[in-house]
């Protein structure tokens, strides 16, 4: 029965506690006109992030995407919700994806579903056609087919908080339909009501119109502004709050657990390839496309990266050629380091103390008497990967981790950036994507260093020149410069071209 709640309430927020929200929320007079946004083109906004949090701790996040179909009439709305929570010492881990086809009006016209509850996966598809609904659920690799006579227009859960958007925030009104209730497989009516208009200081609050939604028997309290969008919400007697998010919170939160591999977002963040792509850690040539960049960050090239355009349209996908030359690493000289770039890549900053004695200290006894970069440079690299242990922990400064000596791919890489620059070696962080055995890209960060041109260096796997499955798609100075690479995370695709190695 616990179980059974948990998860109810995780993958639906449906429980509210009425006393928490009284005690935060002041009750304003709403506008004097109807809020109603007729219309989904006609949302002021096309994506809604929000994030989870479960007894004070951020543990998840969702998303609602809304893309307008080339028909005119018809509307995507894709979901996802990711959570991991400890709750009374039972461990639930839940991922729930949702793609509906959805007409002008909210009603459903097609689906697909998929839930993985504890390792369990659930998959369900189907749609609507002639007021009969038909779909066919696969679980353990076994079907069944779920057919319903419709008696009433059928709606699917994802438009729940936008349904009184679109028929009308007022004061008082009540509004009844059904929907499709892809975790029970079953379809049930949803009731909601338009309470009050109210603002929370104390919670960050806009002044928003607050909806009590219901269903089966339970209740959630959701506020919704005059934008159309679902700022915050209770379930759980308040243990368990959803809050709208910025995209680059979202996203920085995406890219930080991305880069740390935490599961949360692990198959949010992986990119698949069709078939793997053997030793790659010993590969020396790879040439790949990737769908998804959408002109949101720009084409980097070398050390051993060549990136082209496939056209004018910023969404076709981008051609990349990876390239590692056996005998010694690729040294990138098209750049000259002008006289502002060395003082950029030689600074300190909050996450890498370069000038901290402990680390000038460090990179001394690392170097000993070498003189030559690249010597520098390797004697470095190899002792952050031997000294570092490489364990998913956030670490977001180079000194926490010289006294810590774990941490992921960040880590290491903060650290050796902050001990080469303090050995006078400029040096820049990027982040990209990185081929792992047996899984896809994943998010990874590395560094560059300059040596008479800009040398790829990985700190993690004490590569000196890396290899060719490494894509850069961000650079800069500092730990901020790879934040960007979360506008992209979930929407990358991959296609491999061809690749060459000793496999």
């Amino acid at each position: 029965m616990k179980r059974n709640i948990i998860t109810g309430a995780l993958c639906l927020g449906l429980l509210f506690c009425n006393a928490c929200a009284s005690l935060y929320f002041s009750r304003l007079e709403p506008p004097a006109e109807v809020c109603r946004i007729d219309g989904l083109d006609r949302l002021p906004y096309r994506e809604l992030w929000q994030g989870f949090i479960f007894n004070g701790e951020k543990v998840g996040f969702t998303y609602l995407r809304i893309t307008p179909l080339p028909d005119g009439e018809r509307y995507t709305l894709s979901s996802e919700a990711r959570l991991r929570i400890l709750f009374l010492g039972t461990g639930s881990d839940i991922f729930m994806k949702s793609e509906d086809i959805v007409h002008a009006d909210l009603t459903l016209d097609s689906f697909h579903y998929e839930q993985v509850i504890d390792g369990k996966i659930l998959t369900i598809d189907g749609g609507v056609r002639e007021g009969r609904f038909r779909a066919t659920r696969t679980l353990d690799r076994r079907e069944t087919t779920i057919e319903h006579r419709l008696d009433a227009p059928l709606y699917p859960t994802s438009i729940i908080n936008l349904y009184p958007v679109m028929k009308g925030l007022k004061i008082g009104a009540d509004y009844r339909y059904d929907v499709f209730d892809a975790q029970t497989q079953s379809f049930t009516e949803v009731r909601q009501s338009v309470l009050s208009f109210e603002e929370s200081t104390a919670l960050v609050v806009e002044p928003s119109y607050r909806i009590r939604t219901g269903l089966y028997d339970q209740e959630v309290s959701t506020w919704i502004n005059t934008r159309g969008e679902a700022v915050f919400e209770l379930a759980m007697s308040g243990i368990l709050i959803t809050c709208r998010e910025s995209e680059e919170q979202a996203r920085r939160y995406l890219i930080e657990a991305g880069f740390n591999k935490k599961d949360m977002v692990l198959d949010f963040s992986l990119v698949r390839t069709e078939e793997p792509i053997p030793c790659p850690r010993e590969l020396t040539v790879l040439e790949i496309e990737l769908e998804g960049l959408g002109g949101v960050l720009p084409l980097l090239q070398g050390p051993g990266q060549e990136a082209t355009a496939s056209g004018d349209d910023p969404a076709a996908p981008a051609r990349f050629r990876l390239s590692r030359d056996p005998a010694g690493p690729l040294i990138h000289q098209e750049e000259t380091l002008d006289e502002g770039d060395r003082i950029l890549y030689l600074a300190a900053t909050s996450h890498m103390e370069c000038d901290a004695p402990e680390i000038r200290t460090a990179a001394e006894k690392i170097i000993g008497d070498s003189s030559e970069p690249l010597d520098k440079i390797g004697k470095l690299a190899r002792w952050v990967s031997d000294e570092v242990a490489d364990e998913a922990t956030d670490s977001f400064s180079a000194l926490e981790v010289l006294r810590n000596r774990r941490g992921e791919c960040q880590a290491h890489t903060l650290l050796f950036t902050a001990l080469a620059r303090a050995a006078g070696i400029p040096t820049r962080l990027a982040g990209g994507l990185l081929y792992m055995e047996d899984a896809g890209f994943l998010y990874h960060s590395w560094a560059e260093c300059y040596a008479g041109g800009w040398v790829a260096v990985d700190p993690t796997l004490a590569q000196v020149g890396v290899d060719a499955t490494h894509i850069k798609l961000v650079q800069g100075p500092c730990w901020t410069s790879t934040l960007t690479l979360g506008k992209v995370v979930g929407r990358i695709r991959a296609r491999v071209i061809t690749f060459e190695g000793p496999c």
